[in-house]
Order: structure tokens, then sequence, then C-alpha cells
């Protein structure tokens, strides 16, 4: 019986779990493409509330702008992990290989971004 409900549970929550995925795969793949173009309005939208409220556009725009003239273009986003909500994948630059720290909101906006070295 007790399989049985486990059982259960892990198929319901299979449509949650890949609709999380899919928003963090989305969400990379527009942050990796605004950050190589440097479409920093673009970056910031996809920010939270709090986040943008926290950082400033003007904020945003020296992280990126910094980040991009030092590591060069995120050529690949590859998933390592997923530990107590939040992502990591290894940030392949042109310039260095850094891991990046994700999390998203329940509107799959960021809610939390950094990298750092592996």
């Amino acid at each position: 019986m007790k399989n049985m409900l486990l059982l259960l549970v892990c198929i319901a929550m299979q449509p949650l779990l890949a609709q999380d995925a899919a928003t963090y795969e989305k969400t990379t793949k527009a942050f990796q493409e605004n950050f190589n173009t440097q479409n920093i309005d673009a970056v910031f939208d996809l920010y939270a509330t709090e986040m943008q409220e926290e950082m400033t556009k003007e904020g945003v725009s020296r992280f990126i702008k910094g980040c991009h003239s030092q590591f060069g273009n995120l050529k690949t986003l590859t998933f390592i992990e997923s530990a107590e909500g939040i992502n990591s994948y290894t940030a392949a630059f042109d310039n260095i290989s850094l891991v990046m720290e994700l999390k998203l909101n329940a509107d799959g906006k960021i809610a939390t971004i950094q990298f750092q070295e592996p």
C-alpha cells in the first residue's frame, strides 16, 4: 500500500517537475541570448520585482556589462544539479567557465543569480 501511494505521488508530481524544468530552460536561454547581445532591458525584465528593486536597472547594466567585458560571450549553460530550489549550471564563457546558480520564483522570474568559480 505504501509503495502504491508513493507511486501515485510520483506520477502526480511529474507534470510539475517537467513544467519547472521547461521554465528554467526558457529563462536560461533568454538570459544567455540577452546577455550576449547586451540587451539590458530584456535581462532586467527577466528579474523578479524584488530583484529589480534591489539591483535597479543601472545595477543590472553594470553587472551584465562587467561580466561580458571580463568573461566574453556566454557560449553554453549545462545543467549540473538542483539543490534547495537552486539550479546550478556550468556557464562556459569565451574566457572562463564558472558555476551559475539560478533560482526562479513562482512566476518564472529570476529571484537569485550568481556566478562563482567551480
